[in-house]
């Protein structure tokens, strides 16, 4: 798909506002079916949540949107899920979920799928919400 329909897909079914950025952090209205964690807690799970959404979505490659708004095709197994000094925002091809990671020290989680696994590996996940997004 071409960069700029990515864009305005993630835009449209997300409420993104690439490429300026994703704020479901200091938005006007909660977006359906996300949750915004504590980085430092979700990066300890970093692979399982790989391994769940090979499983939950049956993808082996995501689209992955850099802050500024270049996007490319990434392998899930080596894709970078995290922050390092540059916002990275995931989705699959058919943009079923989103994982994004912000330099607010939060990761958002969009889609009831990985939301519901996120629940299910983690019993305490109430216990990590990013702190402003309560």
């Amino acid at each position: 798909m071409d960069e700029d329909l990515v864009i305005l897909e993630l835009n449209a079914r997300w409420g993104c506002d690439i490429p300026f950025g994703w704020i479901p952090i200091t938005g006007d209205q909660k977006i359906l079916e996300t949750e915004i964690y504590d980085a430092e807690y979700f990066d300890q799970f970093i692979e399982y949540i790989r391994v769940a959404v090979k499983r939950l979505y049956r993808v082996s490659e995501v689209y992955e949107v850099v802050e500024g708004g270049a996007v490319s095709t990434q392998p899930l197994s080596t894709c970078f899920l995290g922050y390092n000094g540059l916002e990275h925002l995931h989705t699959n091809f058919n943009f079923d979920f989103v994982l994004y990671f912000s330099h607010e020290n939060s990761v958002t989680v969009g889609g009831k799928l990985l939301l519901d696994e996120v629940h299910r590996l983690w019993p305490e996940y109430k216990n990590h919400f990013w702190a402003n997004s309560l």
